[in-house]
């Protein structure tokens, strides 16, 4: 599975692992062809990762 980042610093990379900070687009009703892969998208919640930064300092 390939996701394809929408919004946030990584903005239209196409990753093999889903980065912190983004989450699965659930609007998208089924996954799209690219190449011999498929293809999710993947949205930016910049409150999950603030909020991530902010659990990692009180560690």
């Amino acid at each position: 599975m390939i996701y394809v980042l929408v919004g946030g610093p990584r903005d239209g990379q196409h990753v093999d692992d889903l980065p912190r900070g983004y989450r699965l687009d659930l609007d998208e009703p089924a996954p799209q062809r690219f190449g011999e892969f498929d293809t999710v998208r993947a949205v930016w919640f910049e409150l999950d990762a603030t909020m991530f930064r902010s659990r990692q300092h009180r560690d």
